[in-house]
């Protein structure tokens, strides 16, 4: 359970055939090539419910789920690390609030973009128009003047206010609404 797929995105590595042969892992751990990821349809606003539940039930009976994911833009779903899908129903059967299974796996390059998080600021450019979504000028829309990348700030001028005096927020208070 302490595994999770976040630690195994940021940490890929390529062997090159004139390395030396690979080395076999033991019988009791299994690589995490042979690992699938599934979809499960719980009801939503359990999503921590069930992944509890889950992760309790695994350890109890040592069942091979690697990790569970629950991911807050993913509602009504919780994704599950498993060698085949066997052992991830196995582990599901007649915990209350799961709906369902949607059938087949998921590749990882469709949940890659959930688990790493890009910068608000990078997203972020010159003539955006932005919602501030905390600090003193929150829910008012403003414009952006200028982006500092490296503090991760953004000086904007706010439109909601009868002046137009150019403030400097944090990046992450502002959500993007248009280009």
């Amino acid at each position: 359970m302490a595994s999770t797929a976040e630690a195994r995105a940021s940490s890929t590595s390529v062997s090159s055939p004139a390395a030396a042969p690979p080395q076999q892992p033991s019988q009791g751990i299994q690589s995490s090539a042979d690992s699938k990821f599934f979809a499960i349809r719980t009801t939503g606003g359990q999503e921590r419910v069930v992944a509890n539940l889950l992760q309790t039930r695994a350890n109890a009976k040592k069942l091979l789920i690697r990790s569970i994911i629950v991911l807050d833009s993913f509602k009504g779903y919780i994704i599950v690390e498993a060698p085949d899908s066997n052992v991830a129903y196995e582990a599901l059967a007649g915990i209350r609030h799961v709906r369902g299974q949607i059938r087949g796996d998921l590749p990882f390059k469709d949940i890659e973009g959930y688990l790493v998080k890009k910068p608000v600021v990078s997203e972020l450019s010159t003539d955006d128009t932005v919602e501030v979504i905390a600090g003193p000028f929150k829910s008012m829309k403003a414009k952006i003047t200028r982006v500092d990348y490296e503090k991760q700030e953004a000086t904007v001028v706010l439109l909601d206010s009868p002046y137009q005096i150019p403030v400097t927020v944090d990046a992450n208070y502002l959500k993007r609404l248009s280009h």
